[in-house]
């Protein structure tokens, strides 16, 4: 698994390749937390379009980080997320307090 960290003018996008699973989710977590502590209200965008899979606790924790988020003012956004991730979350967690793109163009067309 690969994690790259980016910021533009107001997101912190994580682009995140491969498999998200017990031997990252500690990796992942550690840095989605620092994060979510840093900023008062962050915007976060995981940009999913190369994941394979995501773990049960992974999606799990998708959903509180989102949850926070949103009562913090703050927004979650999944970006290219497969339409299998996309039913395994909603399976497991809510998509309601999450943003969900198909594609990074759908993306940016919501963030001018």
């Amino acid at each position: 698994m690969s994690i790259e960290v980016s910021k533009n003018k107001s997101w912190v996008i994580f682009l995140i390749k491969d498999r998200l699973d017990e031997s990252n989710f500690k990796e992942f977590t550690s840095e989605m937390d620092k994060i979510v502590q840093e900023k008062s209200n962050p915007n976060i965008a995981l940009q999913m379009s190369e994941i394979e899979f995501l773990s049960l606790p992974t999606i799990k924790y998708f959903s509180v980080i989102a949850e926070g988020l949103v009562k913090k003012g703050g927004k979650f956004a999944l970006v290219g997320v497969s339409e299998k991730i996309k039913r395994q979350i909603d399976i497991f967690a809510s998509l309601k307090p999450m943003l969900v793109f198909r594609s990074e163009e759908d993306w940016e067309s919501f963030n001018p």
